[in-house]
């Protein structure tokens, strides 16, 4: 189902799991053919594409990966080229690193994050967002 904002229930769960080690945030990102700015913002009708508006969105969020309180290190941005297996309709895919939710939660309650949200909010029809927790597969060869 198409959505912008995680839902209560959503909140709530990410927020009582008691999970406290590293999680990788999977974004699948469509985008709107033309930014969306709210009636009261700045850029209220400038005519930029979702993509363009998205783009401010992400250079406010790319001051913060040097701040060690946030943590934010983004591992992987591109198109989505295409599908291999099943279908979709995303743009973009960005994978972003935090040492912790708590690392993510400080992140999302920066002024700096929240001055940058509007953008995010004018660029983007809809978007996934996936928590993933990273461990390590070991690829060695086995000995014969």
């Amino acid at each position: 189902m198409p959505a912008l904002q995680p839902t209560t229930e959503q909140i709530s769960r990410f927020t009582k799991d008691d999970h406290d080690g590293p999680i990788v945030m999977v974004n699948l990102l469509k985008f709107r053919e033309r930014a969306q700015y709210a009636p009261d913002d700045p850029e209220h009708g400038d005519d930029i594409s979702g993509a363009e508006a998205y783009a401010r969105y992400g250079r406010g969020v790319a001051e913060l990966t040097s701040d060690p309180q946030i943590g934010v290190t983004t591992i992987y941005a591109g198109p989505a080229a295409g599908f291999l297996i099943g279908e979709g309709d995303w743009d973009m895919v960005i994978l972003a690193r935090y040492p912790s939710r708590a690392h993510m939660a400080r992140m999302m309650r920066d002024p700096r994050y929240q001055a940058a949200h509007r953008h995010r909010a004018a660029g983007l029809l809809h978007q996934d967002l996936i928590e993933t927790r990273p461990h390590l597969i070991e690829t060695r060869p086995q000995e014969s």
